[in-house]
């Protein structure tokens, strides 16, 4: 899961050139695949490492029991 904030993407031709034939075309599934690797895979691995869980805290039941002692 992706962390609510804002993100930077760089393209080059490449990604250039295939977006504009992705409009240029209105080829919805390509649109779909071309979000997917060139957006939304780049954002997910900026985030890697970054991205902190409420597992990765201390022992969650510890402390849930020592607020209801």
């Amino acid at each position: 899961m992706l962390e609510i904030r804002k993100a930077v993407v760089s393209f080059d031709e490449q990604d250039v050139m295939a977006l504009e034939r992705i409009v240029n075309d209105a080829d919805e599934k390509e649109a779909l695949r071309f979000l997917k690797q060139s957006i939304y895979d780049r954002i997910l691995h900026s985030q890697q490492g970054r991205l902190k869980s409420h597992l990765d805290t201390s022992n969650p039941v510890e402390g849930f029991i020592q607020r209801n002692k």
